[in-house]
């Protein structure tokens, strides 16, 4: 692929799609409340394991949104 129009239109495509998938509310089922209760409970002890991962995450993507942007402005 030499053609930099179609590659940068397929990387804001991609962007596109990555931001609708990134803010789209995710719908819940609703299920037992012992269940629900267990659920916060695993979640809870899991917290700091998960915020470590959550912080890896904004940091890889926050990298590469900037490089996909550098790679626009070209």
């Amino acid at each position: 692929m030499d053609n930099p129009i179609l590659q940068k239109t397929i990387i804001i495509f991609i962007l596109i799609l990555w931001v609708i998938d990134e803010f789209r509310v995710r719908k819940r089922k609703c299920s037992d409340p012992a269940i629900e209760a267990a659920d916060a409970r695993e979640r809870h002890e899991w917290r700091y394991l998960r915020w470590g991962f959550r912080t890896i995450q904004v940091a890889a993507t926050v990298y590469i949104f900037v490089q996909l942007i550098q790679v626009l402005l070209r």
